[in-house]
């Protein structure tokens, strides 16, 4: 086999990591063989301080790069893992630096830049960076309340700033003369950036109603309203919609071109570089830079790892491809790169579009709503259009879930899907006026019936979010944390058996690689799927919480605190404890927000397939021994996923809902649909996404109603009533 890419001579610098020539006199950011570390190392370490980075070369040019080095600015795009957050701190001034004089910042010692504006000559306020790589519900001008249900409420606090107040600074409970007067950027620029970011409508809004796309919009325009010379976006298209994302990319775009500021991008491997980005570097683990230079030259050098990221067969290769080779074998020996990033860095995900077995129509309808609207005095945020039902014209929400169906609620940033899911949840005050029914009863008592508690609700939900995550206690363990799906509360006690001590520790011993530190340092046994022997009384063992066999103990889950997890790790318990109980409705909102791709996937193969390996067959002999605890959903559980990645949606999906949003910039609007994917196609796809996002006549070109099935047909009335599309 001969490999037919070609890479030119210059991947041979890329991979030695010789200094790139400087090309400016005075760069904005300049490290020369610089390592860093947490704090100052010495002889005596009570706690690691491993070096960050070591002998890390890196230049941001102030200006415009020589012809001979590639006319042009140097957008730069940093790809990798957890650590490229430590990189944009270092690059940022954090951390120490040794040699001191290794990192420096020759452009602000200009007097052009202390002419503009001589609070520039402070790193801290040159260089600016925001993180949106796992801030929980990333609540700006404080917290979003003392409870998850406080956002919803009409009740204004004198600290629910508006996003024009906090915009402008202005959020001094008891400001001195003068003191509010805040931030005051030039008009016309705030207005600009106000139109970019659509922003316009939500100036008067609290910050705490925003949702979390329109926050991570607010963040980014209020740290480009202090005009620095240079802002680091962690994860900046992390959460948005494709329309917002188009729309931000082309502002950012802009902005790099005139300098104003220049921007550094950190990106997950699996996340896609914007087109205008020019250099990027990778990273891999352990803090070590791996590649950097020019776009296209690291892409050919990835471009060859690809080949490998499967097999390590013998292959014939030019030297060029050899040298590529020979780097990331040498950096796989060392631990900077293991497989899995390998494929994410690589593309090298299954991207292959299995037939998928008929769509399921599934059962009884366990949520519906007839008509629902929610509002806040004359703003509309969800139900405000109409749609036909039984051949008439009718205001507001009508939505049918049935038993067993899967799926994906999509839409604009701030188009009510969070809304929506509180009204499932009851979280939403509203919840009790609105025309809702979940298990077929309604939060308030009807004539004959009772009313559905809040506790029983939430023992038949399992719902991972951004807003739980933020709310989520840090100080339990792992094993607590999980457990808490059996629990009323967060912290009260959850109510327990043998059989589910099992099932706690099937999940946690299944996901062991992504959540205990010391799993790659030790040989991982295969999960055990076999039924276990009888299980003694509790009396018999002297425990009060049953018999657990040795061989699944998860000795990790007990000794490390939910707060000492990474934010991945987090939304991996989050996503345990939304399963482990089996609830009737799970609900996943952004649950994989943060993960990596490998992560990601291990996730949605456990929706899918639990415990078994995709493609493995259950057992279904009579007398058959079950094979593994968890075999993914059945047929009796429901799932909502809302999303704006579509590698984030399980394969099973075969409906979706789409929420209407107002134009915005080069974007036309989108309205209400409902839609039932065919028999081959899954969201995932590209074609099949840009459909399910394509607006008006575009969206009924490309797609062919469904014929009228009979009456006679489990769930046949709901695809009548609401005139679903086959994609």
């Amino acid at each position: 086999m001969v490999l037919r890419t070609t890479l030119r001579p210059r991947v041979l610098r890329l991979a030695s990591f010789r200094s790139t020539r400087f090309v400016s006199s005075a760069p904005v950011i300049r490290i020369e063989n610089g390592t860093f570390y947490k704090r100052y190392p010495t002889d005596v370490e009570d706690t690691p301080n491993p070096p960050l980075f070591p002998n890390l070369n890196f230049t941001l040019p102030s200006e415009r790069t020589p012809k001979e080095e590639g006319a042009g600015l140097q957008h730069w795009a940093i790809i990798g893992p957890s650590e490229k957050t430590d990189l944009l701190h270092i690059l940022r001034g954090l951390d120490v630096c040794l040699p001191a004089n290794a990192r420096s910042y020759p452009y602000l010692l200009l007097d052009k830049v202390a002419a503009k504006d001589p609070r520039l000559r402070y790193v801290s306020n040159a260089i600016r960076y925001i993180g949106f790589s796992g801030e929980g519900s990333e609540a700006i001008g404080g917290t979003r309340g003392a409870y998850l249900s406080a956002r919803y409420e009409s009740y204004r606090e004198e600290t629910d700033w508006t996003v024009e107040q906090y915009l402008r600074g202005q959020t001094s409970l008891n400001p001195m003369e003068g003191e509010n007067a805040g931030l005051v950027p030039h008009e016309q620029f705030f207005k600009q950036i106000m139109t970019h970011l659509h922003l316009q409508k939500l100036l008067d809004m609290p910050v705490a109603n925003l949702s979390n796309g329109q926050t991570r919009r607010a963040r980014i325009a209020k740290a480009l309203l202090r005009r620095p010379e240079v802002l680091l976006l962690d994860e900046p298209f992390m959460g948005l919609d494709p329309a917002t994302t188009r729309s931000i990319s082309g502002l950012l775009h802009n902005l790099a071109e005139r300098q104003s500021p220049r921007l550094i991008l950190a990106l997950r491997p699996q996340d896609k570089v914007p087109q205008w980005i020019t250099h990027t570097m990778i990273l891999g683990n352990n803090h070590r830079a791996l590649l950097q230079g020019p776009k296209s030259e690291v892409d050919e050098t990835l471009k060859v790892w690809s080949h490998f990221s499967d097999s390590f067969a013998p292959l014939t290769f030019t030297y060029d491809q050899n040298v590529a080779f020979q780097k990331m074998k040498t950096d796989m020996e060392a631990g900077f790169l293991d497989a899995d990033l390998l494929q994410s860095l690589t593309n090298g995900v299954n991207t292959t579009y299995p037939r998928e077995s008929a769509t399921y129509l599934g059962g009884e309808p366990i949520i519906e709503m007839e008509g629902v609207r929610v509002q806040y005095g004359e703003k509309a945020v969800l139900g405000n259009w109409t749609q036909e039902v039984k051949n008439k014209t009718v205001d507001g929400l009508h939505w049918r879930v049935r038993r067993g169906q899967r799926w994906a609620i999509i839409g604009a940033n701030g188009s009510g899907k969070t809304t929506l899911v509180s009204m499932i949840t009851s979280d939403h005050p509203q919840t009790y006026a609105q025309p809702v029914k979940i298990f077929g009863r309604s939060r308030l008592p009807e004539p004959g019936k009772p009313g559905i508690s809040i506790f029983e609700l939430q023992s038949r939900i399992g719902h991972s979010s951004p807003e739980i995550h933020a709310f989520f206690p840090r100080q339990l363990t792992v094993r607590q944390a999980v457990e808490s799906a059996f629990a009323e509360t967060f912290l009260s006690k959850p109510k327990l058996n043998s059989e589910l001590d099992l099932d706690v520790n099937a999940v946690l011993k299944h996901f062991q690689p992504e959540l205990d530190p010391a799993a790659a340092k030790s040989e991982i046994p295969e999960v055990s799927t076999e039924m276990f022997p009888k299980i003694p009384k509790p009396s018999q063992v002297g425990s009060k919480r049953g018999y657990v066999p040795p061989e699944h103990h998860c000795d990790y889950a007990d000794d490390i605190r939910f707060g000492e997890l990474t934010t991945a790790q987090q939304r991996i318990v989050l996503f345990i404890r939304a399963l482990v109980h089996r609830p009737d409705i799970v609900i996943l909102d952004e649950a994989f927000s943060g993960l990596s791709a490998t992560q990601r996937d291990k996730c949605i193969d456990f929706i899918d397939c639990g415990e078994r390996p995709r493609g493995a067959r259950l057992a279904v002999q009579r007398n058959a021994k079950p094979t593994y605890r968890f075999n993914g959903l059945t047929q009796e559980q429901s799932l909502l996923v809302i999303s704006h990645v579509p590698e984030e949606i399980p394969d099973s999906v075969r409906y979706f809902l789409r929420l209407p949003s107002d134009p915005g910039v080069n974007q036309a609007p989108l309205d209400f649909r409902f839609g039932m994917l065919g028999t081959n196609s899954l969201l995932r796809k590209p074609s099949v996404w840009d459909i399910v996002w394509s607006g008006g006549k575009a969206f009924k070109d490309a797609t062919r109603r469904t014929s009228r099935r009979n009456s006679e047909d489990v769930g046949a009335q709901d695809l009548i009533d609401f005139e679903y599309y086959t994609v």
